[in-house]
């Protein structure tokens, strides 16, 4: 079983989703510039793991390294692990199979090109790899060790109906893949919308339930979502979908709940 560093090593996994805004799969049209500045997000970011002495691994989309690839040498010059999140921010189960491992293996060669070190991670766009033999087979040949792609919980968009908490081996005649799922309790909890929706009294509870049944709690989260009001801040700017119109509800700041779930995490040590 293949485990990263900033997994084995902290009391939590802490991972961040690197992509823009309008990547994001709930539907977001522009009406024109969102003006975020992604640079001095990745900068807030870094700061933050660095007050409580941790790192974190940054799931890069190669279409945002392509754009910003200062911040991503940044958070690999500050040991954040950089691993791949494919090269553009479609549902992976739509795209012919061909396709997807083509687009693979050019974000991870860019994501190289960037650091000058070896990529192993891989986290689907919206947990949407299928849960399937071949795939995990491809990553394997492409040169990845573990994957971050099995959510499970079933949702419109993506997720699984078994509910794995722990990380596992998948098989293939490539070679081993470890597959690290977010673990869940009842629902999900620690990350995305479930994260800015949930009340951070609980969130801070069922981070304690996993850890005291020795599951390591997973935090995911994405840059734009450590800017407080996002989605108020940016509602004249975009042609809502449904989707987006909810995310409106869930305005919580992000940046300030995982800093108050680590700080609870350390201190129950």
């Amino acid at each position: 079983m293949y485990l990263p560093s900033n997994y084995e090593n902290f009391p939590l996994w802490l991972t961040i989703d690197v992509e823009e805004l309008e990547d994001a799969n709930f539907g977001i049209t522009p009406k024109g510039p969102l003006d975020i500045d992604y640079a001095d997000i990745i900068d807030r970011w870094i700061e933050l793991c660095a007050k409580h002495d941790i790192r974190s691994t940054a799931f890069v989309l190669g279409s945002f390294a392509q754009k910003y690839p200062d911040a991503v040498r940044k958070l690999h010059a500050h040991g954040h692990e950089i691993a791949c999140h494919g090269l553009v921010h479609e549902l992976v189960y739509t795209l012919p199979f061909e396709l997807w491992k083509e687009q693979t293996r050019q974000a991870k060669a860019i994501l190289e090109d960037i650091t000058g070190a070896e990529v192993v991670g891989y986290r689907s766009p919206s947990w949407s790899l299928p849960f399937a033999k071949s795939y995990y087979e491809a990553l394997a040949k492409l040169g990845f060790r573990y994957s971050s792609s099995y959510f499970p919980f079933k949702t419109y968009m993506y997720g699984n109906t078994i509910d794995k908490k722990h990380p596992f081996d998948i098989y293939t005649d490539a070679g081993n893949i470890t597959e690290i799922p977010v673990p869940k309790v009842v629902l999900p909890f620690s990350g995305g919308f479930y994260l800015r929706v949930l009340p951070l009294w609980l969130t801070k509870r069922l981070v304690r339930a996993l850890t005291q049944k020795e599951i390591k709690p997973i935090i995911y989260t994405h840059p734009y979502e450590l800017l407080p009001n996002l989605f108020w801040r940016f509602r004249k700017n975009v042609q809502p979908d449904k989707a987006y119109i909810l995310s409106f509800f869930t305005t919580g700041d992000v940046r300030r709940r995982i800093d108050a779930i680590i700080s609870e995490l350390k201190e129950s040590r």
